[in-house]
Formats: structure tokens, sequence, C-alpha cells
């Protein structure tokens, strides 16, 4: 089995949901997950595959879901699609692990991908909880561009965005994401900025990057963040419960 299927097979799935897990006796608990960098040679197939994993007995009980989007504009990237493999909680993961540990469905997948799929990159994330915008996008449909930061101060930063949420809410929908695991990478956070069209997205952005309210938190946080890179993503399928 290649390094990718391996990895796929380990954590399969979820995605970029910003919805918070939580019962009435234990604080919240944020989804957790890893996006994965991929150069699809054989997009149908790889679709094909997991469609296939997902509709077995192993998808069906497997706690989280997952988000295949295709890259419109990925800088340097060699990657033309991203998997989103996402969970409610740390323990939702060691139970998906568990889950495809011993499943011939979860071997057969790993084994049909080597033709169809590499690696690229991986990077692990939690969600913060930290949104902003106004916008609601749906699951599968969204177009979203994603800002890689490297942030020294991630308690200003948040600070700085929400002031500028409350003094110009966009219309797009924004999500904060921390970053661990990512190699060399000095990336720290990414930005998620979703709406349902590209033409939204972008009119959206070019509105929210003016104005006072703008100016006052690019003061704000250019001594504490840098910009390491950005790309934008659509949405094609999703799979899960």
């Amino acid at each position: 089995m290649t390094k990718l299927a391996s990895l796929i097979v380990s954590l399969l799935i979820t995605t970029f949901g910003y919805t918070a897990h939580a019962d009435d006796h234990a604080e919240a608990e944020m989804p957790v997950g890893v996006v994965y960098g991929l150069d699809v040679h054989d997009a149908q197939a790889f679709v094909g595959s997991m469609t296939k994993y997902w509709d077995s007995k192993t998808g069906e009980k497997n706690p989280g879901y997952a988000i295949l989007r295709q890259v419109i504009s990925g800088g340097e990237s060699s990657a033309s699609h991203t998997l989103a493999v996402v969970f409610p909680s740390y323990a939702a993961w060691d139970e998906a692990n568990a889950i495809n540990a011993n499943s011939k469905d979860a071997a057969t997948f790993g084994a049909e991908i080597q033709e169809s799929v590499s690696l690229v990159s991986s990077s692990m994330f939690e969600f913060t909880g930290v949104t902003a915008g106004t916008g609601t996008v749906d699951a599968g449909s969204a177009i979203t561009m994603y800002y890689q930061l490297s942030v020294s101060d991630p308690a200003t930063y948040v600070s700085a965005l929400k002031l500028y949420d409350a003094a110009q809410p966009s219309a797009n929908q924004l999500g904060l994401f921390q970053i661990a695991g990512n190699g060399d990478s000095d990336i720290t956070h990414v930005i998620a900025i979703s709406a349902n069209s590209i033409a939204d997205l972008m009119g959206n952005l070019k509105k929210d990057q003016s104005g006072k309210a703008f100016e006052s938190f690019l003061n704000t946080i250019s001594p504490i963040r840098s910009n390491e890179g950005s790309f934008v993503t659509a949405d094609i399928a999703v799979f899960g419960n």
C-alpha cells in the first residue's frame, strides 16, 4: 500500500464544517482533521472509490465525513484537488482509525486509489471556533479562498478580526483554523473564506478589503502576521454521514 493510501485509510474522513459538537456536561469540542493536497490522475475513478467506501458498512459506521475540492488557483502547488478529512473530535478520529484498521472495505479503498491519485501535501488542523461574516454557504457547492498565515500572537489576531467583523461584517463566511503537523512550513493558521459562487466570493472580498475598518484591522495585525500563500477551491463532492 502506498504512503497516500495508508494515510487516507488510517484517517478516513470529513470536512470544513464550522459546527462545534458538545453535550450538556462538557466543553464544546471543535472539528479536527487533515487536509490532503492531491494530484488526481483519474477524478472519476477516485470519486468512485470514495463513494464505494462511504456506501459500505464500514463507511456507514465512520463518525466523520469528507469533502473533495478542485483547486481553481493554487499558486506554486502542483495539487489539482484537496480532500478535507474532518472529525467532530479527536476521540471520533480514534474511533474511525479503529473502525478502518481491520476493515476489508478500507483495504479495498486503499488498493484502488493507488492508480488514481498522488500525495502532494498534508496538514493537520483544528477549528478554532472563530467565525466571521454573515454568509450562508451550501456544503458541496462552496467556492473558498484560503489565506495561509504565520501568526505570532493569535489572541491579538482574533481580537482584531472580531472588531473588524463587528464594524464591517462580510457577506462571505469566514472560519479560522489552527495548523499543526505541517512539516517545515511556517504556516500556523488558515482563514477560509467561502461563498456560493466565484462572483459572490470575489465581489464580497473587494468590498471587505476597503474602508476604515479594514485599514484598522491591517494596522493591528501587520506586526503579528505574515501571509504565506493563498489558493482557491471549488467543492466537488461530499462523502459521509
